[in-house]
């Protein structure tokens, strides 16, 4: 994953630059977007390793809209998902059954992340 960016999408900017900050000080190249739609596009012009995205987001489409186009174009694509829900309401949202997805709950704990992306890309780098 040296080579390819990391593709954080979230639609609450200070959410947005913290994780951002965060993972480009632990050495990760990181591209942004604040829907789903920026996220395909991003995602459609750079070599994109790993997309963690929140999935309530206004706009076109939402978090599960944006990994569902990213997927028909990268099947194996690792998602970590990002989202303040109740736990109740994401287990109905999420795609199940799928080993290259996460989901970490809402404020973020940065151990979680960093654990999410060492199982998803094998890089262990703290957060």
């Amino acid at each position: 994953m040296a080579e390819a960016y990391v593709l954080v999408v979230d639609d609450d900017k200070l959410i947005l630059d913290l994780v951002t900050m965060r993972l480009e000080g632990a050495g990760f190249r990181v591209t942004t977007a604040m829907d789903a739609w920026q996220a395909v596009v991003q995602a459609g012009g750079l070599k994109i390793g790993l997309v963690i995205t929140d999935i309530q987001m206004p706009g076109v489409g939402n978090g599960v809209d944006g990994y569902r186009k990213l997927r028909a174009a990268s099947p194996q694509m690792p998602v970590i998902f990002m989202s303040g829900m109740r736990p109740d309401d994401v287990a109905k949202v999420l795609p199940t059954g799928d080993p290259k997805m996460r989901f970490v709950p809402k404020p973020i704990n940065f151990e979680d992340l960093q654990k999410a992306i060492k199982e998803m890309t094998g890089v262990d780098r703290k957060l």
